[in-house]
């Protein structure tokens, strides 16, 4: 399946919904759509996986990335809607406790409580 990116502007987020697979064929284009989202002062950045099948080391990175740089200007990275196979390997990686998880888009968006409270531990 080939890789879908789009970027909205929803509340104070910039909702990043990501659609296929990302592996390292793909990992240009959610670069560039990274980038793009760092225009704030204070990027509040939001991945919509609702329809992502797989995520590979190389997007992975670009998440963890994108976490990093949104912090290190005062933002935000969250995630929300994990699927089955990408929830698998968020957990065997460890990274499910380094981003907030969210159920919902609207829960993320709401800021309800996060499945996994990865930002408690930056406090």
């Amino acid at each position: 399946m080939s890789l879908e990116i789009s970027r909205d502007r929803c509340r104070d987020f910039t909702v990043i919904t990501i659609i296929g697979e990302v592996d390292k064929t793909e990992e240009a284009l959610l670069s560039e759509q990274i980038d793009e989202a760092f225009t704030a002062d204070r990027p509040r950045l939001l991945f919509d996986l609702s329809f992502m099948d797989f995520i590979d080391s190389s997007g992975l990175r670009l998440l963890v990335q994108a976490s990093s740089r949104a912090h290190r200007c005062g933002g935000t990275c969250a995630l929300c809607c994990l699927n089955p196979v990408p929830r698998r390997i968020m957990r065997l990686t460890g990274l499910d406790a380094a981003f907030d998880v969210y159920p919902t888009l609207g829960d993320a968006l709401a800021q309800r409580r996060a499945e996994s409270l990865a930002s408690v531990k930056l406090v």
